[in-house]
């Protein structure tokens, strides 16, 4: 498996699992695979991936919402995006964006352990692949397997394993590389949103707060994977939404060695995020 095979296997919650835990294991359940990959995921922050010489340190939600978890954050199933409106996308840089945002959603429910809701947003990634014309991996035959296994969470976990992969080796053959892009944005931005939302008010001593903060760095490196490896104008686009959102994370530069994130910096990382995902899911 490439490293970029690698990179979008990890991306999706269901993926990263069964990546650092392979199916011989997969009669244990999806509590204790959250509990055993904390200690190797949660504070790594990214997937590493070379690509022309250049490491570049890529998002992962997998690792924000296993955060989340930990930390005792609310599940906020209302803040997640909403599933009838997958049909309203019709680009493919529209489709790709929120079939990252979805499939995020996918692992936020997983983590929380919302069995009903995990299924739905796979059924619902889904759609959006077939429509994207990424097919090899969500076609009837998997859908036929999910309903078979509707009451294990380790089947679903290891099917849509089996469906992404195929998934990803079908991107990598065609080259699909600004799609690949779209996709890590997308879900790089719904993780950070559903972040933001599980801040109980403006408290700087908030763990989640400072996780946020974090993301600073990510976000510099998954705009270097953009710049550098992707040329087309849906990426140039995307690229405009990100460096906008860059130079609102950049006035944490300017904070004294004891302040990671003021109040007013957060509020202001907050509103661009926000801004942003709406106007992806729109």
């Amino acid at each position: 498996m490439t490293k970029l095979n690698k990179l979008v296997f990890l991306f999706i919650v269901v993926s990263l699992v069964m990546f650092i835990y392979p199916s011989c294991q997969s009669n244990k359940n999806r509590s204790d695979i959250v509990e055993n990959i904390e200690t190797e995921v949660l504070y790594e922050n990214f997937v590493e991936i070379e690509n022309s010489g250049i490491n570049y340190k890529i998002p992962s939600p997998m690792e924000m919402f296993i955060f989340l978890n930990k930390t005792g954050s609310p599940y906020l199933n209302n803040k997640t995006h909403k599933v009838e409106k997958y049909s309203d996308y019709m680009s493919t840089k529209s489709k790709a964006i929120n079939f990252g945002i979805y499939t995020a959603d996918l692992a936020y429910c997983a983590v929380f352990d919302d069995f009903q809701q995990t299924i739905i947003y796979f059924n619902t990634s889904r759609q959006l692949a077939n429509s994207l014309g990424l097919h090899e991996g969500y076609g009837a035959k998997v859908a036929e397997r999910i309903d078979k296994n509707i009451t294990s969470i380790d089947s679903l976990l290891e099917m849509s394993a089996d469906s992404y992969s195929l998934t990803n080796q079908f991107l990598e053959k065609q080259g699909h590389d600004g799609v690949l892009g779209l996709v890590l944005v997308g879900g790089w931005i719904e993780g950070l949103y559903l972040a933001i939302e599980s801040v109980d008010g403006i408290d700087m001593e908030n763990p989640i707060v400072e996780r946020i903060a974090d993301q600073q760095v990510l976000l510099e490196s998954l705009l270097g994977y953009l710049h550098n490896n992707i040329a087309s104008k849906n990426i140039t686009e995307i690229i405009q939404d990100l460096e906008q959102l860059q130079e609102v994370f950049d006035e944490l530069y300017f904070n004294d060695e004891n302040t990671i994130i003021t109040s007013k910096q957060f509020v202001d990382i907050s509103n661009e995020v926000i801004t942003i995902r709406n106007n992806y899911i729109k």
